[in-house]
């Protein structure tokens, strides 16, 4: 039977993987989304000229100047998505990753009340195997005992199992990754808004759907519903980023989401945090640099401050240059949820 098909624009952010990019959006175009808007942030590989090639009518390109990061590109592209189009939903995805077959149909079948505000998708490696990095996340710090039971779980302490994902019917759940994940549009021109663009890259899709879930709006998981992320499996269980400005970003930004998510809990957690990040130092070619990156993390993280710009962050790292320290800034309600153009 026909099923009649909701409204949904689809946002992808990109910045210089051409390759990957041409695959994403063949395979996006070939489902009925209403809009395909595209964010290119400031790429130089090519990625201009191939996006001013395309004829379909429905695409949506705006070029950024500069980069702004993955949480600059979601925030842009939910915005252009809620001003210039009637879409009732949109769903975001990165440029190495796309819908699979039947995804739309899948989406236009769930039995979706106003209280639902988004749907995470079951994101797979192109070999069939769940991508950890965009497994939905439970709320594992209602009490004690949610925690203590949580502790031997094999998805990690707060991911949704494997058998969540085998399952026939959505769940609820706290957060979820920009990976295959539906928002109603209503609700980013209401009270949830924008992504927070501060954060430039990592947990801002943590942030901004566990801020949807607790304004009181739920978030399903719905294993029906396939994505691909074609961002290749982890050789090791070792948490080593490459560049290594990247591990400032994971680091800094892990500290307001979990303490936002754990609550009371967060000075418990906060200790295995900091194991979980400095325990992968003597893996980096050069730890002590890895170690003064990760400090300055910490501290910014701790502090609140999100005003250091992405070139400082990256010549930091290089140990090219020092960061001259602005005045600190407290985490307000102003950050924490951006809501404004």
């Amino acid at each position: 039977m026909q099923t009649d098909l909701i409204s949904v624009a689809a946002v992808i952010v990109t910045f210089n993987r051409l390759g990957k990019l041409r695959h994403t959006l063949e395979k996006t175009l070939a489902q009925p989304f209403s809009h395909v808007v595209v964010i290119d942030n400031a790429s130089d590989d090519g990625t201009g000229a191939y996006l001013q090639e395309q004829t379909d009518s429905r695409l949506l390109i705006v070029t950024e100047a500069v980069n702004l990061g993955g949480a600059g590109g979601f925030a842009r592209g939910f915005e252009t998505v809620v001003s210039e189009t009637a879409a009732q939903w949109l769903v975001c995805f990165d440029d190495d990753a796309f819908p699979g077959d039947g995804a739309l149909e899948a989406f236009s079948r769930l039995n979706l009340d106003k209280t639902v505000g988004g749907v995470a998708s079951a994101v797979y490696f192109p070999d069939d195997t769940i991508c950890p990095m965009n497994r939905p996340g439970l709320n594992v710090f209602q009490s004690l005992q949610t925690l203590w039971t949580a502790r031997s779980k094999t998805s990690g302490l707060v991911g949704v199992e494997d058998k969540a994902y085998a399952a026939s019917t959505s769940i609820d759940v706290a957060f979820s990754s920009f990976v295959g994940l539906f928002v109603r549009c209503d609700l980013i021109r209401g009270r949830l808004g924008l992504p927070r663009t501060d954060l430039f890259i990592y947990r801002d899709d943590s942030l901004y759907t566990l801020n949807m879930t607790s304004l009181g709006y739920r978030l399903l998981f719905a294993p029906d519903l396939h994505f691909i992320h074609d961002c290749g499996t982890p050789s090791s269980g070792r948490r080593v980023y490459k560049p290594l400005w990247k591990a400032y970003y994971i680091i800094r930004n892990d500290i307001p989401f979990f303490r936002q998510f754990s609550g009371h809990y967060f000075y418990l957690l906060f200790p295995v945090l900091m194991m979980k990040w400095l325990i992968s130092a003597p893996f980096y070619p050069d730890p002590l640099k890895f170690l003064r990156l990760a400090l300055l993390a910490i501290s910014d993280g701790i502090k609140g401050n999100f005003s250091t710009l992405h070139q400082e962050i990256t010549d930091f790292s290089t140990g090219s240059s020092r960061i001259s320290r602005k005045p600190d800034t407290e985490i307000t309600e102003k950050n924490l949820l951006f809501k404004g153009k």
